[in-house]
């Protein structure tokens, strides 16, 4: 009876052992649940990126931890692609930091879905550090710019005179225009104190492609094209 208990002692230490290891080496992640991310930085900072999943109780990691680095992205890089191993509660802390300056950082934990591509940016209000992931998608329309928005503050937009407001980090959904100088306008307080309607120019577009723009009362901030 002694060896037997010995026996289902050695193979619980075993075990758990191998489920340490596994949830370390990996970030708990399976090969099924792949998912692809583009790393984008809009800031005037040096940033870098990391993500973690939840561990195998479903806790949340320090995903600031070296080992979850993922990659440095300097002001006006061009995006990088990556693929992500997630496990099925498909929960992710994200995490960007000012490289310069550790106390300046973002994070925000996001459940994905699976086989979903994502926009991992990085953005600044002020001088504050933020992040949004976006989800990967088009509403491509020929002959006009579909474009969507990401607000950095509080904003109201009018696209081709239908008024839209929009809080800080929030997502539009999608409109089509086909002038790029004009349609597009952002209320903000002129010199004088007065509200006035400026364009939004996007004149960079292309005809017949779909766009994510971020925009704040200053103006557009950077454009990500879907």
């Amino acid at each position: 009876m002694k060896n037997a208990l010995f026996l289902l002692f050695a193979t619980t230490l075993l075990v758990g052992c191998d489920e340490l290891e596994v949830e370390e080496s990996h970030d708990f992640g399976n090969q099924i649940y792949e998912n692809k991310y583009t790393l984008i930085n809009t800031t005037a900072l040096e940033v870098d990126y990391s993500m973690a999943n939840t561990d195998l109780f479903g806790n949340a990691r320090e995903v600031s931890d070296a080992q979850y680095y993922v990659d440095t992205l300097a002001s006006g890089s061009l995006p990088v692609d990556i693929t992500h191993l997630h496990n099925e509660r498909r929960h992710i802390s994200f995490y960007v930091e000012d490289h310069s300056e550790a106390s300046n950082f973002a994070e925000q934990m996001y459940q994905v879905d699976n086989d979903q591509p994502y926009h991992f940016v990085a953005w600044q209000s002020g001088e504050k550090l933020r992040l949004t992931l976006i989800k990967q998608t088009q509403s491509n329309k020929e002959g006009f710019f579909a474009v969507r928005f990401l607000a950095t503050e509080n904003i109201r937009l009018k696209i081709e005179n239908q008024i839209v407001n929009l809080y800080q980090n929030q997502l539009s959904t999608w409109y089509h225009t086909d002038d790029c100088a004009d349609d597009i306008k952002v209320s903000r307080l002129n010199d004088e104190g007065k509200r006035v309607d400026e364009s939004v120019a996007i004149c960079h577009a292309s005809y017949g492609h779909s766009y994510t723009l971020l925009v704040s009362e200053d103006g557009l901030q950077a454009s990500i094209s879907e």
